[in-house]
């Protein structure tokens, strides 16, 4: 979805015509159906004042992954002061303390002590954390992975976690000339994880912070979605979205489900985007957050960049299309994983009421894929 989509489904999506923006901003109709249809670009200042018009921030106006304003699963956000008292309860000369971009579900904050950088994280389970750690434990050899120190949570207090910090920049924070320049460190790492077999461990799909995995195979992952005693879509009326959108999704994705066939069993990410992958001096220099890690087809990994279809990747998208879209099995493939991956967000986000990514963006970007 490009700048101009966007800034057209935040304006209905706000409750506004083209006119009463325009008049607001005192600019013509034209000159935002201009923006709106993708002729022209607004300059910064006016994307601000859209910005303050649709109630949002501008990543939630110009990420390809949009906010959801959902009921948040995470525990409440703890103010700067809160999270200096609990780093400082573990390193008494810490110093530097500031918050990193990204995280949807959780806070994560950088700070300095002992003249050696660390990363605290809160907001998220503690399993979250202990499996990010038995991944690092088990691949870090292979892998730029960062070590959890230490690993705390209790009743009366919220889980926590204390990382090496990696050295560089997620790659949303990238100019574009370094996007370009980092594709192909990125493909360097899909290949490793693609060499990466799981064999030894217990099931598909994603695993716990034990390494096991609920699914007997993969195709049982891949379908689960539309098993009925798994995923209940029955609610799915009453919280006021298209069910043919999902029905058209669950359709394609059965059509094409029993043509998949896997030959070994891999380690996927499961939500590898600009926010998650780390750069320094034109290569990625570390891969984080494996909450949603799981075992089965590395493929999965490149569905999800596809999927989401991130504005600032598109120089990576160009060259996973040339490189894994090349066949039409591997073709039907990645787009039953992207079916997936967009019913398995409207689930959580609509469903379960998860936090989450805008529920319309991601129903048109399933209903896109749909008709493809």
């Amino acid at each position: 979805m490009n700048i101009g989509e966007k800034l057209k489904l935040r304006r209905r999506k706000a409750g506004f015509t083209q006119e009463q923006i325009a008049s607001r901003m005192n600019i013509t109709r034209q000159t935002l159906s201009n923006w709106e249809v993708g002729k022209n670009v607004p300059d910064i200042h006016s994307i601000i004042v859209l910005a303050q018009l649709y109630g949002l921030s501008l990543d939630e106006l110009l990420l390809g992954k949009i906010y959801f304003k959902g009921v948040p699963a995470m525990l409440p956000k703890r103010s700067k002061d809160e999270i200096h008292a609990m780093i400082c309860g573990h390193y008494p000369e810490a110093s530097q303390v500031r918050e990193l971009t990204g995280g949807l579900a959780s806070q994560t904050f950088a700070f300095e002590a002992n003249s050696q950088r660390y990363v605290f994280k809160t907001g998220s389970r503690k399993e979250v954390h202990e499996k990010e750690q038995w991944v690092y434990n088990r691949y870090h050899h292979v892998l730029p992975l960062r070590r959890a120190i230490l690993i705390q949570g209790s009743e009366d207090q919220p889980p926590y976690a204390i990382y090496d910090f990696i050295e560089g920049d997620k790659m949303f924070d990238l100019n574009s000339q370094e996007l370009v320049d980092i594709v192909p460190s990125v493909l360097e790492i899909l290949s490793i994880l693609n060499s990466i077999e799981v064999s030894e461990e217990i099931g598909y799909g994603r695993f716990d912070s034990t390494g096991n995995a609920p699914y007997p195979s993969w195709n049982d992952f891949v379908e689960a979605i539309y098993n009925e005693d798994i995923y209940n879509w029955s609610e799915l009326d009453k919280k006021g979205l298209d069910a043919d959108v999902i029905d058209a999704a669950v359709r394609k994705l059965k059509k094409g489900a029993d043509k998949i066939k896997i030959t070994k069993k891999q380690l996927i990410h499961g939500d590898l985007g600009s926010f998650n992958l780390i750069a320094a001096q034109g290569r990625i220099s570390g891969i984080i957050d494996w909450s949603l890690a799981l075992y089965g087809d590395h493929l999965y990994d490149i569905a999800n960049f596809m999927f989401w279809n991130e504005d600032k990747l598109q120089p990576l998208i160009a060259h996973l299309k040339t490189r894994y879209m090349d066949t039409s099995e591997d073709r039907n493939t990645i787009t039953c994983y992207m079916l997936r991956i967009g019913l398995e967000e409207l689930y959580n986000t609509v469903i379960l009421n998860e936090t989450g990514y805008d529920v319309e963006w991601v129903a048109n970007r399933l209903r896109k894929i749909t008709n493809e």
